[in-house]
């Protein structure tokens, strides 16, 4: 397969990217590593008459870190993210999904941005950022706005992001002391697949007690969106951490929290079976990390 012929636009700021964009209006797209965008354009999934490549824009692939939280720019790589030292020691099941992400060749590639972007209920990197409590930083030309990523996704390949919309990057606070987290997905083989479940899990406990003092549990491909488990969060707070805990939890999470459904990749059954063990080997891996 071909791609179709495109004009490519390579701006050196977002403020020439939001012009482009607005003189070519729905018939531009944004691109940032292109491991979606290019493949859907090959197969005539989308079509488009202008490529605006994000690439060149200082800041949008750099790391940062600032005071109370660590900045990733939509255009940082999942390679980039992976090596990275404060993502490894703060933030390691962002780490986890991005490393499970395709193949070596895709995430020296694919960026964080365009991940989120694609909005796939199956994202290896969405389960992580929403448990780590992420920010999409976005600009437009009425001006910049944070959009949390709990509110970021509202449908299968549908966002919050409106036409004229940048995603710049995201914010992650700093988890406190005596937090931990972990990732895990499922799939048919151990890369470039799409996944039949995974799920992310934060815990941060009081070191003398091991009570819960906060929790976040994400789960993916068992909705049309990633999706929070408000019901077995709900059920771990204030309880001691420990295996009736957790195993409360995935039963909580199985039945309340999610909808999967049928298809050539899992049975709905199986998925929700799978969510429930998904779940408590993120929580208990995640408090071992917090005990630590």
């Amino acid at each position: 397969m071909l791609l179709p012929k495109f004009e490519f636009h390579e701006p050196e700021s977002i403020e020439k990217a939001l012009v482009l964009k607005k003189q070519f209006n729905s018939g531009a797209r944004f691109l940032a590593g292109g491991t979606d965008l290019l493949v859907y354009l090959k197969k005539k999934i989308v079509s488009t008459d202008h490529v605006i490549s994000l690439q060149r824009i200082d800041g949008l692939g750099e790391i940062r870190e600032n005071e109370s939280d660590l900045f990733i720019g939509a255009c940082t790589t999942m390679a980039a993210i992976s090596r990275h030292p404060v993502v490894q020691k703060k933030f390691c099941a962002l780490k986890s999904g991005a490393d499970n992400m395709g193949t070596h060749l895709i995430r020296n590639r694919a960026t964080i941005g365009g991940n989120v972007c694609n909005a796939s209920p199956a994202g290896d990197t969405l389960p992580a950022l929403l448990v780590y409590d992420a920010a999409a930083l976005v600009e437009s030309p009425e001006g910049k706005r944070e959009i949390p990523l709990t509110d970021f996704f509202k449908g299968p390949g549908k966002t919050d992001l409106k036409n004229d919309d940048i995603l710049i990057g995201f914010r992650l606070p700093y988890p406190p002391d005596h937090s931990g987290a972990h990732y895990i997905q499922l799939g048919k083989r151990k890369s470039a697949e799409i996944n039949v479940v995974n799920a992310a899990s934060f815990l941060t406990i009081d070191p003398g007690t091991c009570n819960i003092l906060s929790v976040r549990i994400a789960l993916g491909s068992v909705a049309p969106t990633p999706i929070r488990a408000p019901e077995s969060e709900a059920a771990l707070m204030g309880r001691t951490a420990g295996d009736d805990a957790f195993n409360a939890a995935a039963e909580t999470a199985r039945f309340k929290d999610c909808s999967p459904i049928d298809d050539f990749r899992g049975s709905a059954a199986y998925r929700r079976a799978m969510v429930g063990v998904l779940t408590k080997r993120t929580l208990a891996a995640a408090f071992d990390q917090a005990r630590a």
